[in-house]
């Protein structure tokens, strides 16, 4: 669209005319407002000189018409010609007296008509014996004194035709500059960042939805400069100093945000500066929620070596040297009975490590058949078999990447994916089943196993080159037996697990109880001891934790002849003697335990000590 605005006088049906002939739209603006209105529509301006200020923050192409040199000349020859005065005044705005001057004084170089040149804020000094003229637009602007009259001077048609066709060739550039804008403006505005830019002297030239909820516009900045709404705003030093600037952090509104700040340099000169920045609490957020997705997806350790519960001498030894091995990228095999946390620790050097931020991907070597393995671990392209996703699927070294691949019960390895595990570890790369692209993959590996691999490798069930690779840093788990005195702060964590899905919640354990756990040799170690937390709490209807409770556990005890194998004896009295003896001295003369262990009442208890003098 091709818009006049404020043409008035100024041949504005004529240049409708001929912009219709053209085949192009026209249309008639009075005021910035009615410009403003249609600011989503692109558009050519046309209009007089004196008016160019007024549209100063329309983004448009703006054509000024002025009046020429040949336009006064022609006019003044006409006032000659009348007898008029011969003495002349052009009274006009600054920006057209500036431009006329010069070439007035080239077109009239050998011509003797007097002309004064005079800005319209200064009519009240013109002379008194001169002709005063003007542009016709600005009729109604100048004020004259002495009732002289002004002669308002029309630029001839055919002077402002070239302006015309200017107007033409640029319609459809237009179109596209301002396409192009909204396109960026639509892109600033989708980020969740804040955006802010601004010129090179601050005025804001650009600030995106987020940007104006985040520092608090109540209306448009655009114009406005940045110092207005942020005073001592970090924008103004980036122009000067023409240095990037990342991840200040800055108070602003009441809002703790992180900025990043560059220059905007064009040819070697600072044109701007742009601002990105956003929340804290937003960033808090999207960690949230993406840890909350790498957790659904089992792609994120949920444990640290601080998690680790227990304060013996050879857990804290332990705990020490896994947190020596995160600090390096060398493979780790941890051994251990069943039940020791092997996985536990494996997430708390995953965690420890410099690739604590990528994912952990934890997968059991025995769970899966030969060939299923195979493609959960190195992924398979699309059509590789019946059943096959479409697209095909990364596998876990894929998955992992960046990370750690966590491989438990590698003992449990097939010969095969031995072979192709140990190529992944010497090339760093992998082949999906069914393709022939190569991948590389930055993995850090850490193994796991109840097994003896150094016998397995003698009997030939475990490569020895693979064995020795996986073996760079052993790691071996203690047996809960090995660390009893650790297990009253195991009790304890497990019940604030239990807890907090329990209503009625466990506030006390025995101590007989506790006495109890610490006599039992748990050969399925912490996983044991947790299963007979969880079950006794499941049963336990009050809020306390009693031996009565334990039962299950003095049979399991029990049948493990955990009392040992009581000596043949004479007689019945001296075998009874014997096993009472016995039981007291394997219960550290707890006569609660031992009476339930010997399945008697405590008063018989007493009553049997007090016969055979124990």
């Amino acid at each position: 669209m091709i818009a006049l605005y404020k043409m008035n006088d100024l041949y504005e049906d004529q240049i409708k005319k001929f912009f219709t002939d053209l085949g192009y739209q026209t249309a008639s603006f009075y005021s910035i407002n009615s410009i403003l209105d249609q600011i989503m529509n692109p558009m050519v301006i046309l209009t007089p000189v004196i008016f160019r200020q007024e549209l100063e923050g329309v983004s448009f192409p703006i054509i000024p018409i002025s009046i020429s040199a040949g336009d006064i000349v022609k006019s003044i020859n006409e006032l000659i010609e009348s007898k008029e005065q011969q003495g002349y005044t052009y009274i006009a705005s600054n920006e057209e007296i500036t431009s006329l001057k010069k070439e007035y004084t080239e077109y009239l170089e050998n011509e003797k008509i007097q002309i004064s040149f005079l800005l319209d804020k200064q009519s009240s000094t013109i002379n008194p014996n001169h002709m005063n003229l003007g542009p016709i637009w600005m009729k109604g602007l100048i004020s004259v004194p002495w009732n002289k009259h002004v002669h308002f001077i029309k630029p001839a048609f055919t002077s402002i035709i070239p302006l015309l066709q200017a107007a033409c060739s640029l319609v459809s550039l237009t179109e596209e500059i301002i396409k192009e804008r909204f396109q960026v403006e639509a892109i600033v505005n989708s980020t969740h960042d804040g955006v802010v830019a601004v010129d090179k002297i601050g005025n804001i030239i650009l600030a995106n939805k987020h940007a104006k909820t985040i520092l608090g516009f109540e209306e448009n900045p655009k114009g406005r400069n940045i110092t207005e709404f942020i005073p001592q705003s970090d924008m103004i030093r980036v122009l000067e100093t023409g240095k990037i600037e990342r991840d200040d952090i800055a108070l602003v509104g009441g809002r703790q945000i992180v900025i990043n700040r560059s220059p905007v340099i064009v040819k070697g000169k600072i044109v701007g500066a742009v601002s990105n920045f956003k929340e804290i609490t937003d960033i808090q957020k999207v960690e949230l929620l993406l840890r909350k997705k790498l957790h659904q997806n089992g792609l994120e350790a949920k444990y640290r070596l601080s998690d680790i519960v227990g304060e013996t001498q050879v857990i804290m030894e332990t705990k020490e040297l896994a947190r020596k091995f995160a600090e390096t990228e060398s493979t780790v095999l941890i051994t251990g009975e069943s039940g020791t946390g092997k996985e536990l620790f494996a997430q708390g050097i995953h965690s420890a490590s410099h690739r604590s931020l990528g994912p952990f991907v934890a997968v059991n070597c025995a769970a899966f058949p030969e060939n299923l393995l195979e493609s959960e671990m190195f992924g398979y392209e699309k059509g590789t078999f019946t059943g096959a996703l479409k697209d095909g699927k990364p596998g876990l070294f894929e998955l992992a990447h960046g990370g750690t691949l966590f491989l438990d019960e590698i003992g449990e390895l097939p010969l095969r994916i031995q072979a192709l595990l140990l190529r992944v570890l010497q090339e760093k790369t992998i082949r999906r089943v069914g393709g022939e692209r190569i991948i590389p993959v930055d993995v850090r590996i850490i193994t796991a196993t109840n097994r003896n691999l150094e016998e397995e490798v003698e009997e030939k069930q475990f490569r020895s080159d693979l064995y020795y690779r996986l073996n760079v840093l052993a790691l071996e788990l203690p047996p809960l037996r090995g660390r009893l005195t650790d297990i009253p702060k195991l009790v304890d964590s497990f019940l604030d697990e239990f807890n907090e899905k329990r209503k009625n919640k466990i506030k006390a354990v025995e101590k007989e109880l506790i006495s109890l756990f610490q006599m039992h040799d748990w050969p399925g170690n912490i996983r044991e001891l947790r299963n007979t937390i969880e079950r006794m709490v499941v049963l336990e209807e009050g809020n306390s934790l009693r031996l009565h409770g334990a039962k299950f556990l003095l049979e399991k005890l029990r049948r493990r002849k955990i009392l040992g194998d009581v000596p043949n004896q004479p007689s019945i009295k001296n075998k009874e003697k014997e096993l009472i003896l016995t039981t007291l001295e394997k219960f550290a003369y707890n006569k609660k335990l031992a009476a339930e262990s010997l399945g008697i009442d405590r008063s018989t208890l007493w009553r049997k000590m007090k016969e055979y003098n124990l």
